[in-house]
């Protein structure tokens, strides 16, 4: 039995009466975009015309792009750009950063990092990385962000923390998904940034920069017949942000790309 809003089965979440039990919810506590919009805007009015004086959390990405285009073409905010490099981002990740900091005349921080124990332990058991990746990279960011006395954090996440778009991190320091609110398709992100001259690299798994998610999806879904993704592509199925053609495929065990598996043993992992 598969839900009829997203794309969960029996398989991957409960069903009851044609709807997996986060549907169910969704419907029952529908979040308000209008609302989350307005909290967004509110706190980047107070930015407008500033250079340095927030974050973007920046990983090279189509959807931390996409973010950066926003603060600085539609408000006006150059933001001190932070790319946490792991060892592990596509090339053509770290070169759409560079490339973006100088057209938009930016201030960009890289802080060299090294995921290689994190990874090979996730893909040795067979489990997801990317919660312990993301913790990492966002304590590295809010440290920036309390050492330069810097209160908003922007990130490129889609999805917002249920019902807003903003979290309060310790300290004073807020965090801000600005594509949340306006639910923003996958193909309109890509026409947003194409003049941008955005490098998109070959790669498994629903990313642009991340070079080990397909791996990792693959060991996963060996293990368990779904993939770690699932919870996050239903969601953006039932915002409508994708439909559920596109999804499924998203959601399919990866083919992971020989090239990359040639990069990832080059830097270090055990594939």
């Amino acid at each position: 039995m598969e839900c009829s809003l997203c794309i969960h089965t029996e398989k991957t979440k409960k069903i009851i009466n044609g709807l997996c039990v986060d549907c169910l919810t969704y419907k029952k506590y529908p979040p308000d975009f209008e609302k989350m919009k307005e909290e967004v805007e509110e706190r980047l009015r107070k930015l407008r015309g500033t250079k340095d004086k927030c974050i973007l959390s920046f990983s090279g990405g189509k959807d931390s792009v996409s973010a950066l285009k926003m603060l600085v073409e539609d408000f006006k905010i150059k933001p001190l750009c932070v790319l946490v490099d792991n060892k592990y981002l596509a090339r053509e990740a770290i070169e759409n950063a560079l490339n973006l900091a100088k057209h938009y005349n930016l201030n960009l921080l890289i802080i060299n990092k090294d995921f290689t124990e994190l990874f090979n332990d996730a893909l040795s058991r067979g489990e997801s990385p990317c919660r312990r990746c993301s913790r990492l990279i966002m304590r590295s960011v809010w440290k920036v962000a309390k050492s330069l006395n810097i209160k908003y954090i922007i990130t490129g996440h889609e999805l917002p923390f249920g019902h807003s778009a903003i979290r309060k991190m310790k300290e004073e320091v807020e965090m801000i998904r600005l594509l949340a609110p306006y639910r923003i398709k996958e193909e309109d992100k890509y026409k947003m940034i194409e003049h941008l001259n955005f490098k998109k690299p070959n790669l498994a798994g629903y990313t642009t920069n991340c070079l080990v998610l397909g791996l990792a999806i693959q060991r996963f879904y060996d293990k368990y017949g779904f993939s770690f993704e699932i919870d996050r592509i239903a969601t953006m199925v039932r915002l409508g942000l994708l439909d559920k053609e596109r999804a499924k495929k998203l959601v399919e065990r990866p083919e992971v790309p020989l090239e990359v598996i040639l990069e990832l043993r080059k830097r270090g992992l055990r594939v």
